[in-house]
């Protein structure tokens, strides 16, 4: 392992920074690059406050390569893996088991000629925990991990290794240690790869991506149903055009299934952007496209705090050697919120979203200005309509009693959802609620989405008391408190 020089090219940054998207603004924008073709195709915020993103840096071989940077867009490191083999990162997360980064991809060694699937564990210094690769005889590759609600791994993407040698969907689960707990294999003849994976409320999974039509290449948009072992429950098939995929899918919060993705009428060249939106049946809900005369695709799709959708993307001119950062933002009904589209005199392709900490958007891709190297292409945008999730408490931090119970009020604001507060008095719980239901504007007091009230238990002496709620993101924040229970005989009267 080693460290990859990194150049900071203004460039993108210079353009980037006159954008304003009304809810949306550039905080910034970097680039980070050496002298061949380096790549995002993924990305992350950790718990800690900083950011990731991960691909590969074709330097003097071709690496898996990962960024770490401060919030302000400033590298902390940059280091490529898995030395003495071509390898490249897909996907990427922290989990919330052990807050390590777990990033799948492929891998291929020195001296063979087919891929493998790699799961590669590391800390948040960028130091390897662990390292998997699994597959057969042919080429396998990893495109999407998630992390499970019992802190396993699933991971999708193709394996060639069967009768026909064309890519099958491939999807395993593993422990948190990358020991293989099961592995599915779905398709037919033809080229089919599945793309992403998402946990349902249920414990199983949703895949998708496309299955091969045969005919000049074709691809159709596919969804298949897992329940937690792996089994296949039901599989939707969602014709729009002759050629359409799925790129990203996630289980929403209402319990149903949204895809983003492209479509296009074979055998033109002009993809748009394809969304559905469909049940636990698979049954499709509403859809829509969105395109004109450029190529316009999907490649992520998350869900944000106010229950609506952040597509990202591309948009490239077909009459010009031209593409550009795709931005989209839909409701839960499927209407466009808004569009933006980062044009500038150079090839830009989004391959990552996620929402941060603060509501923004983080995005990660690649870039290349003007005939120059390919680069690693990170953009942050700042929410300016709405901020973190906040809660108010008592002004003071210490505090003295004659009563061995106390009473604490404060009041949750959170324009996402807050799924979890605990309380705890030195470290030891006594409060776990989890059943949240936002007051209507009417009853709100004082504008409190939130308001609580939780009674504890104290000890004579010193009481460290702790509030610690958990949003949607899986982040934490903590408030705490000092109370100190007196005997009543030593409080002066």
């Amino acid at each position: 392992m080693h460290k990859l020089k990194l150049l900071i090219i203004s460039i993108f940054t210079l353009f980037i920074y006159n954008y304003s998207f009304g809810q949306y603004t550039v905080e910034w924008a970097k680039t980070f690059g050496g002298d061949g073709w380096d790549e995002a195709n993924t990305c992350v915020e950790t718990r800690e406050g900083f950011y990731m993103a991960a691909g590969f840096a074709r330097w003097q071989e071709h690496n898996l390569w990962a960024v770490k940077m401060y919030p302000d867009s400033r590298d902390r490191w940059a280091k490529t893996f898995v030395e003495y083999s071509t390898t490249s990162a897909k996907s990427m997360i922290q989990t919330e088991l052990d807050s390590a980064i777990v990033i799948t991809g492929y891998i291929i060694k020195k001296r063979e000629f087919q891929s493998d699937l790699l799961l590669l564990k590391i800390d948040t210094l960028g130091n390897i925990i662990w390292q998997k690769t699994y597959g057969g005889s042919s080429n396998e590759e990893g495109l999407k991990v998630i992390e499970t609600k019992d802190h396993c791994l699933a991971i999708c993407g193709y394996s060639s290794s069967n009768v026909d040698g064309e890519p099958n969907w491939y999807v395993i689960k593993t422990d948190s240690y990358g020991n293989l707990m099961w592995e599915r294999e779905f398709g037919g003849s033809n080229d089919d790869r599945a793309l992403s994976i998402a946990e349902t409320f249920d414990g199983g999974f949703v895949v998708t991506g496309y299955i091969g039509g045969g005919d000049g290449g074709q691809k159709l948009m596919s969804l298949i149903k897992l329940d937690k072992d792996g089994n296949d429950e039901w599989s939707q098939t969602y014709y729009y055009n002759n050629w359409c995929a799925g790129a990203g899918v996630v289980a929403t919060r209402d319990s149903n299934i949204v895809i983003a993705g492209y479509t296009r009428p074979y055998p033109i060249l002009d993809y748009d952007v394809l969304v559905v939106k469909c049940d636990m049946n698979g049954d499709t809900i509403w859809s829509t496209t969105y395109g004109n005369e450029n190529w316009d695709e999907a490649t992520d799709i998350i869900q944000t705090y106010d229950d609506a959708y952040v597509v990202c993307g591309f948009s490239s001119s077909n009459s010009r050697d031209i593409s550009s950062f795709l931005m989209l933002k839909y409701d839960s009904r499927g209407n466009l919120i808004w569009e933006r589209v980062l044009k500038r005199k150079s090839q830009d392709y989004a391959k990552c979203v996620v929402e941060t900490r603060d509501n923004g958007l983080l995005l990660a891709g690649t870039t290349s200005a003007w005939g120059k190297n390919w680069d690693m292409a990170v953009l942050k945008m700042k929410n300016v309509e709405r901020s973190d999730m906040k809660f108010s408490f008592p002004a003071d931090s210490v505090s003295t009693t004659v009563e061995n119970k106390m009473q604490f009020k404060f009041c949750l604001n959170s324009f996402g959802i807050p799924t979890n507060v605990r309380v705890t008095v030195n470290d030891v719980e006594q409060v776990n609620f989890s059943e949240f239901k936002k007051l209507p504007p009417d009853q709100q007091q004082k504008d409190c989405d939130y308001p609580l009230a939780y009674t504890v238990n104290l000890v004579p002496g010193k009481n460290v008391v702790k509030f610690i709620v958990k949003d949607y993101k899986r982040y934490e924040f903590i408030k705490e408190r000092t109370v100190y229970l007196l005997p009543k005989y030593d409080v002066v009267r």
